[in-house]
């Protein structure tokens, strides 16, 4: 093997690295997309709330809306990164970025989806045993994770 800098795999340009950007690209706008549709639930619940909901509830409620919008806009992110540093393009650290900015959306959609799995619960049994049922499906991801935690890469590749 030659010691010339085009046989370094991370010199070279390829279109292995492109792709990476395109699924990384198509990931973030699915997931926008997504969460754009539960912000519209939640902002029609949060305009028009039922009758029974308390000071509390509207507070949860607005809590959860914000974090559905600030997943929203870290979903959207990637896609402005791409387009404001399209000149000095590079890939390794878009992936990087875009990373970071997916994995607080996520963070954030968990967050409003645990709200609203405990707003949901608490109109049916009392608030300390809504919300710690609606912590179950987290606690289960995040078990499932930590047993699978070898074999999920988080590197970009």
């Amino acid at each position: 093997m030659s010691s010339r800098s085009d046989d370094d795999p991370t010199k070279r340009f390829s279109t292995e690295h492109y792709s990476r950007v395109g699924a990384d690209l198509d990931w973030s706008i699915v997931l926008g997309a997504a969460s754009s549709i539960s912000f519209g639930f939640i902002l029609n619940i949060t305009i028009n709330p039922p009758s029974y909901f308390q000071f509390l509830d509207n507070i949860i409620l607005l809590a959860a809306l914000y974090a559905v919008t600030v997943a929203t806009a870290m979903f959207i992110m990637p896609v402005i990164h791409h387009s404001t540093h399209y000149r000095q393009f590079d890939v390794e650290k878009f992936l990087l970025v875009t990373k970071e900015h997916v994995l607080i959306g996520i963070v954030c959609v968990m967050l409003a989806m645990y709200l609203g799995l405990g707003l949901a619960l608490d109109s049916k049994l009392p608030i300390q045993i809504s919300y710690i049922m609606a912590s179950l499906p987290f606690i289960f991801i995040f078990l499932r994770f930590l047993s699978h935690g070898q074999e999920i890469s988080f590197d970009g590749t």
